[in-house]
């Protein structure tokens, strides 16, 4: 490495492993600019990780990775039994505040109760009604339900375990449909729009999909003169996974003549 190279090192200013790898493959998309050969990366459109919302012990996580799972479907779930029976007290409670509230209503009626009463009754209710809301609420919180269908990619704890709040359980992602990443020359958008169909071969399949751009980066690399595009598989996607490559096929108007 060069004196001056040593120098930007150790001043801050050397390029990130990100920014070397964008600058790389602006390089490629230039050098494939006639032929409009582009490298693609595949990823799902959603994914997510799921953490837990309470802490405790998980008494069901049946899923592995690799599994598939239906929208709503239950991944895991907590002993809750504690949270249960905080729930039947509050519950309890509630029906004796309703049953005061009542008499309140009543003697009310014959004007043999004050109105201070009558609005302690009511502003009991109220509690005893809030602390039933929240046990219900904290109830919900010991299954963890699929937000959408799809596929795990990774499980990060096991059956039996205790897991703090916030703690990071499974990794999903949709299998339904796929994102593809591109990058091209800033002077393809002169005539690179949204809706615009192509085609992709993806390495591992070795075969041909249909795809179709769908909204292009928001910003131009000023070093590279290139930009960021988003692209979805339109055909069967039955057989892919994230993370693989190939290559997208776009010709600019006029390349085949």
């Amino acid at each position: 490495m060069a004196v001056a190279d040593r120098r930007f090192v150790h001043s801050g200013y050397w390029p990130s492993v990100l920014a070397i790898l964008f600058a790389v493959a602006a390089e490629m998309a230039h050098a494939n600019e006639a032929t409009g050969e582009l490298r693609v990366q595949l990823s799902p459109i959603r994914q997510t990780v799921l953490s837990s919302e309470i802490s405790g012990k998980l008494t069901e996580l049946a899923v592995k990775e690799g599994d598939r799972f239906k929208e709503g479907q239950r991944l895991a779930a907590f002993d809750c039994s504690v949270q249960r029976a905080q729930l039947n007290r509050s519950e309890a409670v509630q029906r004796g505040a309703q049953k005061k509230l009542d008499v309140a209503k009543r003697l009310d009626a014959l004007e043999s109760i004050s109105q201070a009463e009558v609005a302690q009754a009511q502003a009991d209710m109220a509690v005893a009604q809030a602390e039933s809301g929240v046990g219900r609420a904290m109830l919900k919180r010991c299954n963890l339900d699929a937000p959408f269908a799809g596929r795990v990619s990774q499980r990060m704890a096991q059956r039996f375990q205790h897991v703090a709040e916030g703690s990071e359980l499974l990794a999903i992602y949709d299998d339904s449909a796929y994102q593809l990443e591109l990058i091209v020359p800033s002077a393809w958008l002169a005539w690179l729009k949204s809706g615009i169909d192509f085609h992709v071969r993806l390495d591992e399949t070795g075969q041909d999909y249909p795809a179709q751009i769908e909204r292009l980066g928001a910003a131009i690399d000023p070093l590279s003169q290139s930009v960021k595009v988003f692209a979805r598989i339109t055909g069967d996607t039955a057989d892919l996974l994230p993370g693989m490559s190939g290559v997208a096929v776009l010709q600019p108007p006029g390349a085949d003549q």
